[in-house]
Parts: C-alpha cells; structure tokens; sequence
C-alpha cells in the first residue's frame, strides 16, 4: 500500500480541498494517507490526521515555526509521496525530494499575483517581493516530481518551470452539496454568504449593502475582522465555522447567495469563484 502524506500549516484539519477531496478520496481509493497539520491527532474518513498542535503568535511565527513543526512530524512518518499545500513548505518540499522523496506542490493561489495584494507588505515592495518569490518558487517547483494547480490559468502559469503540471480544479464535490426544493416564497428573507471572510472577499461590501435591505445576511467562517453591524435596515449575523451539514442547511433557507470578490489580482488573474458553482449545485 502506497503511504501518502498531505502537509499544511495554513490550512484547518478539515478544509474541504486538502481533506475532504483530496485525502478522503486517496483513503476511499485504497491509499494509506496522513494528513499533518495543526491540531489535534485522530482518525476520521480513513485518514490520520496528525496535529502539532496550534502555534502562537503572528503570521511570522506561523510560516516559520509551525512549518517546521509540520515537517518535522511528517518527516517521522516516512512516506512514498508528500503532497504539500503552502508557498512557506517550499523549502522543506524540497529537502523531502533530496531525501529520495517523491514530491507534490498543490499551488492552491497564484501566489505571485497574490502577493500583490497583499496589505501588510509595504506597496512599493509588492513588486518585488513578488518577482523575487516567483524566482524562488520556480527554483524549488523544477526540482519536485509534480505541481497541482486549481485553473487552467496557473497552469500555463507554470508551464516551462515545473517538471509535471495537473490540473485538479476545486469546484464542489457534488454529494456534498445537497439540492434544496423549498419554494424561494417559503423560504425566509436570509442572504447567505460562507467561506472565508476579509475585506478583499467582500466583508465591508456585504454589510453596507444590507443598509438598503430589509432581510437577514448570515456570513458563515472563519474571519480575520469582524464588521459588527451594518448600522441600517437589515440585520448581519456572522456564525463562525459552519459543517458541511451546517452549510448544507444554510443554504436551505437562503434566498441568495452572496459573492462579491474585490477586484484582486489573484482574483482575476487565475482565480474561479467556487462559491458560485456551490449556489447553483444547491
């Protein structure tokens, strides 16, 4: 049996792409898979998730001790394949291959581009720091067995710089998402929206235009900063982390589905809006 290790220090135990699609589905097709993240260590849909526990501290903190946290321990489990999903791992993908490892970088943004929007770099560094990562990445990814990419977009992107380019597209998992027969006059007055929340997926953007609306807008996630009241007519409940069965249901009672990306340039770069294709499957 082929030992397969997913890595992560970004991502939850259970994101949807990392464990519900990919290792659930190497589990399903008879794989032994690891997932090493942070968190806690238990079994679940055939998978082992192994936790290094959470890290404190800033964004620094966490792209550098808990990436090595996470190396460290998937190290220990002396796997055939590392498929690891975070710009930060880059180094450590590699070590892993030099170890005779056979590697995988899933490259879920274009992080070049990315970059470029990033707030807390100063802005006339983006450029720079983003030409310098992109030489950096392209450095490492000739080296490793394989690249995922989410886009046909980043998959040209990476043409000529990685060995093996697969394109695994995140569109949802259809029975995941379950088709809701419910008349939109029985249903209540909710705008929903669920995913990760900031202001360059349109946080700020949500809450004001509920001003204007006599309804509920529910945001489901987890956030970086919360904008408590949108001070008008309609009224903004956040929910904090929601299940699939929890999403699943949301949707049930909602009239809309809310996406409204800023205009970022991984957005419109290299990016699809997954959230639109969740809306239309529900």
């Amino acid at each position: 049996m082929v030992k397969v290790c997913h890595m992560t220090d970004a991502h939850g135990q259970e994101d949807v792409r990392i464990f519900l699609k990919e290792c659930t589905s190497l589990a399903q097709n008879g794989y032994e898979v690891y997932q090493v993240s942070r968190g806690t260590t238990y079994d679940k849909n055939g998978v082992h998730l192994v936790g290094v526990g959470e890290i404190s501290g800033n964004r620094f903190t966490r792209m550098t001790k808990g990436a090595r946290a996470v190396y460290q321990a998937a190290k220990a489990l002396d796997a055939d394949v590392y498929h690891f999903h975070d710009p930060e791992l880059l180094p450590y993908g590699l070590k892993l291959k030099k170890q005779g490892k056979k590697v995988i970088f899933d490259s879920h943004q274009d992080s070049p581009e990315q970059i470029l929007d990033k707030r807390w770099i100063p802005g006339p560094l983006r450029k720079l720091v983003s030409s310098l990562y992109r030489r950096y990445e392209t450095h490492i990814v000739r080296q490793l067995d394989a690249v995922v990419v989410v886009t046909p977009a980043m998959e040209k992107k990476f043409e000529g710089r990685a060995r093996k380019i697969s394109l695994v597209a995140n569109y949802p998992r259809l029975d995941d998402i379950v088709f809701h027969t419910t008349p939109f006059v029985e249903r209540e007055a909710v705008v929903c929206y669920a995913g990760g929340i900031n202001e360059l997926r349109g946080e700020k953007v949500m809450s004001e235009a509920m001003k204007n609306v006599r309804g509920r807008l529910i945001i489901a996630g987890k956030h970086e900063k919360l904008v408590k009241d949108s001070g008008g007519a309609g009224e903004v409940q956040y929910t904090g982390f929601l299940s699939r069965e929890e999403i699943n249901d949301l949707y049930g009672h909602s009239v809309v589905g809310l996406c409204v990306l800023a205009p970022a340039h991984n957005y419109y770069q290299s990016g699809y809006a997954v959230k639109i294709f969740e809306y239309m499957a529900a």
